[in-house]
């Protein structure tokens, strides 16, 4: 059953829409095997690649709603998600486009998202690749948003192609005065493809006016553009329970095979092999082919032509890994013993929140500091990060994360910790009752770590053993509770089942070095009740 529409306030937080474009899609929204998607990258480009995903998008059967889902809600857009879209054969402007950034991502390019009053479209970078997101025009881009509709001319389509994204759906009723009203064919009310990136020129050149400015007839005020791969990538906007290119799990049944033909990885040591939730179209298979717990791994590609290429990955392969232009490779590794099993990393699930009206933090800088304390040890840990939180998103995340700890900044009371409404208002207070309650219901969860003033109240109901809680005993800086959460993991990676108690220790003695005025601000509890 298709699930119900997600709403967003487009203007509160525009930044976390990048959290509603997944990087997989259903096997639907792939392209064939035996259209080569490098092969058409690297011989015809990035045009090529999109007309065939265009194409596909447009034998989907998808109709554009003229109005959202519920035209009753003005500040808040509703907004479905892939399989909704799929199952209900339509969407909005917004819906549609947020589909083609996913299908687009899914592919290794690289989208903007530029989104107007009333309406949205894509913009796709002629430049750069999910393998090479740096690139010309960026540092016009503040973290990860433009809001200078000048800047945004200057660069597309210079450096990107707009696509008009309602022109993969019939659009029946649409407004022939703006540009996705025209220029639909009779036989399925849908654009050529070339009809659609002609329609996002026509709006980038006339029908568009800078935000404040008044609009004329027929044309839109312009709200922002977002870089979706900057806001993943850097700032942590993935979708909940999504992983980064930078994923090192095993293959198991690939279908890349991008010469054509079979491809398989098989991974016959005393290792685990779990499946991986990288695209299954990422060219290097980072270790994917390395059969990791030991034993033989192969890849075979029995279609295509042209030489095989050399495999590109974080070790040192025997021929090529990948195989794309035809014939057949393989990797083998000597057998390593049944001890070097590999262990999935620890999840460290990371929430912020920090709502409208309340004292600002600086979650972005929080993040990279928690990111950096535990990039050394991507063995051990996993991190996972919501921004801008609502109650719903902890929930939400606990459910398919499964974190061994969840560590929460926001602004902690007496009574709960302040989180986002969602709506861009003064926030909603969880209870620590019922965080407690989301807590116990998570199974696995370690420990949890309130980086919150005065989140000590929290620990009124405690018994012994796992779940730990971790809360602050009245005010706390940021720079102090970075300091303790460097230390607390750290402590951590060195052995996954070190003893909370010494992992809190080591927390104590980094805030004794860094912050020594607030060393008597964390406190431990065990078997936390709520």
């Amino acid at each position: 059953m298709p699930e119900m529409p997600r709403s967003h306030d487009l203007k509160a937080e525009p930044r976390t829409l990048a959290r509603f474009i997944p990087r997989t899609v259903p096997p639907a929204l792939r392209l064939p095997p035996e259209i080569n998607r490098l092969d058409l990258l690297h011989q015809e480009g990035v045009e090529a690649l999109l007309r065939e995903l265009y194409t596909l998008l447009r034998d989907q059967g998808i109709t554009c709603d003229v109005q959202p889902p519920d035209p009753a809600i003005a500040a808040r857009q509703p907004i479905r998600t892939i399989d909704t879209i799929l199952a209900e054969k339509h969407g909005t402007c917004l819906d549609l486009s947020l589909l083609f950034c996913a299908v687009c991502l899914a592919h290794d390019l690289v989208p903007l998202l530029i989104v107007l009053e009333g309406h949205a479209f894509v913009a796709v970078s002629t430049g750069r690749t999910l393998q090479q997101p740096h690139g010309e025009g960026i540092p016009a881009f503040e973290r990860g948003m433009l809001t200078s509709f000048d800047a945004l001319r200057d660069q597309v389509p210079r450096l990107y192609l707009p696509v008009e994204c309602t022109g993969f759906a019939a659009g029946v009723g649409l407004d022939r005065e703006y540009p996705e009203g025209r220029g639909r064919e009779r036989r399925d009310g849908c654009m050529s493809f070339d009809r659609a990136v002609r329609a996002g020129e026509e709006y980038l050149d006339a029908h568009i006016v800078p935000a404040g400015a008044t609009p004329g007839v027929a044309q839109r005020a312009f709200l922002y553009a977002l870089d979706i791969v900057t806001l993943q990538d850097q700032y942590g906007f993935m979708p909940v329970g999504d992983t980064l290119p930078g994923d090192t799990r095993v293959y198991l049944d690939s279908a890349h095979a991008e010469g054509g033909g079979a491809a398989s990885v098989c991974n016959q040591g005393a290792g685990e092999a779990a499946p991986s939730a990288l695209p299954d179209a990422d060219r290097l298979y980072q270790r994917s082919a390395h059969a990791e717990g030991g034993g033989d791994a192969r890849v075979e590609n029995q279609g295509g032509s042209g030489a095989p290429s050399r495999a590109k990955a974080h070790r040192t392969y025997i021929g090529s890994a990948h195989a794309e232009g035809g014939g057949s490779a393989s990797v083998v590794n000597v057998p390593a013993p049944v001890s070097a099993a590999r262990v999935e990393p620890a999840t460290v699930l990371a929430v912020y929140a920090a709502p409208t009206g309340s004292a600002p933090l600086h979650w972005e800088r929080d993040a990279r500091a928690l990111r950096e304390a535990l990039a050394p040890y991507p063995d051990r840990f996993r991190l996972d990060i919501v921004p801008l939180a609502t109650p719903e998103d902890v929930q939400r995340a606990l459910v398919q994360c499964r974190p061994r700890y969840l560590h929460l900044f926001a602004h902690g009371a007496v009574d709960g910790v302040l989180l986002d409404d969602g709506e861009g208002g003064r926030g909603w207070k969880l209870p620590y009752s019922l965080l407690a309650e989301m807590v116990r219901a998570t199974p696995g969860l370690r420990c949890v770590l309130l980086s919150a003033c005065d989140s000590a109240y929290a620990a009124s109901a405690t018994g012994s053993g796992e779940p730990y809680l971790i809360a602050m005993r009245g005010q706390v800086s940021d720079d102090a509770a970075i300091a303790f959460a460097g230390g607390f993991y750290e402590a951590l990676a060195v052995r996954e089942d070190t003893p909370i108690e010494a992992a809190f220790a080591q927390g104590l003695i980094r805030l004794r070095l860094i912050a020594p005025l607030y060393a008597d601000v964390p406190l431990l509890a065990t078997g936390w009740r709520g």
